[in-house]
């Protein structure tokens, strides 16, 4: 089995940033097309170390187009821009790498309120347009999370079943749902599915956090197993979140870097499932390269490596 391994936005190795943005009230036509254009160029310089490292799994940033969604933004960033969404896109098919976005927590689908799911909708409708923009099938994700509980945890799934539905395809054809560490379990998120067709990324340290205090929670390879019937297996290959609790931290924090004595341990039990590896780690790239080093310690062969 294969298995790519890949981090989140950032990397701290090279010089170049994807995120950078301006206050509100100094953003400008001009400063905006001066941001993006040198973020786009980021996002070029990441992906080509990406590849050079054999990193084929990376999650862009979603401030990457500061204010994208706000109406201060009046640039067409898709058109002005087209020549390097196309250089970088052919870069991401090029190298077969896997990108992917994850809104923030301020899109919230299940809300009461109308404003708030229409701005929602608005948020995750750039997203989908940066990835069409790129050329990316629709194997390349937006991940979301169900949102807030609001008094009553049926009604608000409910809400979000009945607002993906109202999603526009090309929007929904790229949503992917997660379960969170707080409000919705896996279970929920299982069950959200089934209604809809939505496919799961299992977020393991979220799990660990957040679950029915059941029997079957501990089961990790049967909610696996479920989790990823979710996808086509035609045209997708299931992902997950992996990442390691910060000692001394809130529950759900994110450590600096990956327990590699823990990851391995997982990575042997289930390496004969197909499924990609996310990491949510502070010092990002450098708990992938880690993990290589240690996979390939080990005679690992199922990390997706060109030098394995």
């Amino acid at each position: 089995m294969k298995h790519r391994i890949g981090y989140a936005c950032i990397n701290t190795s090279i010089a170049a940033t994807t995120n950078r943005t301006c206050k509100l009230a100094n953003c400008t036509p001009e400063k905006l097309r001066e941001l993006i254009h040198s973020n786009l160029s980021g996002l070029k310089q990441v992906i080509e170390w990406n590849y050079m490292h054999n990193i084929f799994l990376y999650r862009i940033s979603s401030v990457i187009i500061p204010f994208a969604s706000h109406p201060v933004n009046t640039v067409p960033w898709w058109e002005e821009n087209k020549a390097q969404f196309n250089e970088i896109g052919r870069l991401i098919k090029k190298y077969h790498i896997r990108v992917s976005m994850h809104p923030g927590q301020f899109v919230n689908i299940n809300s009461p309120n109308p404003e708030v799911v229409r701005l929602s909708i608005n948020d995750l409708e750039w997203h989908a347009k940066f990835l069409d923009s790129l050329g990316c099938d629709s194997t390349c994700r937006l991940i979301i999370h169900v949102g807030g509980v609001y008094g009553d945890k049926a009604s608000a799934m409910i809400r979000f079943i009945e607002a993906y539905n109202d999603i526009p395809e090309n929007i929904r054809a790229r949503l992917s749902l997660e379960n969170d560490d707080k409000s919705y379990n896996v279970w929920d998120v299982l069950n959200i599915s089934d209604q809809t067709g939505i496919p799961v990324v299992f977020d393991v340290l979220h799990h660990q956090i957040n679950n029915t205090n059941q029997p079957a929670d501990d089961d990790i390879r049967a909610i696996m197993e479920k989790c990823f019937a979710t996808w086509n297996e035609k045209t997708d290959i299931p992902k997950i979140h992996y990442s390691s609790q910060k000692v001394g931290a809130k529950s759900g924090s994110h450590a600096d870097s990956i327990n590699m004595d823990d990851f391995i341990e997982f990575y042997f039990r289930f390496r004969d499932m197909d499924f990609d590896i996310m990491f949510e780690t502070k010092d990002k790239e450098r708990s992938v390269i880690e993990a290589f080093k240690r996979l390939q310690a080990e005679s690992a062969k199922g990390f997706y490596n060109k030098l394995a």
